[in-house]
């Protein structure tokens, strides 16, 4: 009974990293910035607040937040270009359709920073998992049925990594204002 809990456990945990690719990178890099709030997509917010669980931590300090909390931080002290946030946007979240009802803030395309991106992750046992189903679909399908179908699968297939942008004090007020208006 133990010994197939654990196995259990192992395959939910490579479940986990094929459903979010760049969330345990994004979660590490929320945790690598405690002092300054981090906000992405709900794929990466579960992976952080997974990953902090997993170390047995109830600080949700580092957890990824929603975007749409970022309006609700307090800007009043600072210089104008002080890193009040990050942001990550995860292109692996177009193919998981409950993760991307989250509303974008179009004011902050204009005045975000690119910092970098995510280290790049993988698909774990999903990797072999999807190459298996690459196979079968290859071996069974005609020409064009193949290619339509493996062309569905590319999107999971080829990880992309995820973008971190710095929000600085007078980007985020000018979102701001531009959303109340």
């Amino acid at each position: 009974m133990i010994a197939s809990g654990i196995s259990l456990a192992a395959l939910e945990q490579q479940v986990v990293s094929v459903a979010t690719v760049n969330g345990r990178a994004a979660a590490a890099f929320a945790e690598a910035h405690t002092g300054t709030p981090v906000f992405g997509p709900l794929t990466a917010q579960r992976q952080s607040k997974l990953q902090r669980v997993l170390r047995g931590s109830l600080d949700a300090g580092s957890d990824i937040r929603p975007l749409a909390d970022l309006t609700r931080l307090p800007l009043d002290d600072g210089a104008a270009d002080d890193i009040v946030a990050y942001i990550i946007e995860d292109p692996q979240i177009g193919n998981w359709p409950e993760a991307r009802r989250e509303p974008a803030i179009p004011e902050l395309e204009n005045c975000r920073v690119p910092v970098g991106q995510l280290e790049a992750g993988n698909l774990g046992y999903g990797r072999l998992v999807l190459a298996g189903l690459r196979g079968i679909i290859t071996s069974l399908l005609p020409g064009d049925s193949a290619d339509r179908a493996l062309s569905a699968t590319d999107p999971i297939w080829t990880v992309t990594r995820g973008d971190v942008y710095a929000v600085t004090r007078d980007c985020a007020l000018t979102a701001r204002t531009l959303q109340a208006s």
